[in-house]
């Protein structure tokens, strides 16, 4: 007797993962390649080299001191300054969780106390990233400016808003979101 195929109702890791990449690769790819170029044709090798050093110095900063970077602890504040229109664009954003539930649509990104858990953790680690990069585009747009570059000096600091601000504070927005959930939910 034949058993009829049962349809999953969860995507596997590795869809996810596929799904979730798209965003952070168009990003990656729309921010890093013009700081690449400018890097690359304009910045002299001893200062792109202790830009890199100082940057990665936000590696060593313990994500409990992130708490002190909190823009503001209402919301409200987020959604003034457009933060939660960004998650519709992100890895595990709106658009991907709708085109994953069109085929699974049980499918749910954080789902238990332990999802929840590590979801939080999450966001200091990508905010923490998104430190490193801010004060690495923050320096070579420092550099663009004192060297006359005005026009790759604007264009970093746009894309520095954009790549790293932004999702700074929408990791911020995510923990209050967090914080404040039915108590049940967590």
């Amino acid at each position: 007797m034949l058993v009829p195929d049962s349809k999953p109702t969860r995507p596997s890791p590795l869809l996810l993962g596929l799904y979730n990449a798209v965003p952070n690769v168009l990003w990656s790819a729309l921010s890093l390649v013009p700081l690449c170029l400018f890097c690359y044709q304009h910045v002299e090798r001893p200062w792109l080299y202790g830009f890199l050093v100082v940057s990665l110095l936000g590696y060593a900063l313990p994500v409990s001191r992130f708490r002190h970077f909190q823009l503001s602890p209402r919301a409200a504040t987020y959604q003034r300054l457009g933060v939660p229109a960004l998650n519709r664009f992100t890895q595990h954003g709106d658009i991907i969780n709708e085109l994953i539930r069109r085929k699974y649509p049980q499918y749910r990104h954080v789902r238990t106390r332990a999802a929840l858990a590590s979801f939080a953790r999450a966001t200091y680690y990508q905010e923490q990233f998104h430190l490193v990069m801010f004060v690495f585009f923050l320096l070579v747009s420092g550099y663009a400016l004192v060297h006359g570059y005005l026009g790759w000096a604007a264009l970093l600091v746009f894309l520095n808003i954009l790549y790293n601000v932004y999702p700074m504070w929408l990791q911020q927005y995510l923990r209050i979101r967090l914080a404040r959930a039915p108590k049940s939910a967590r």
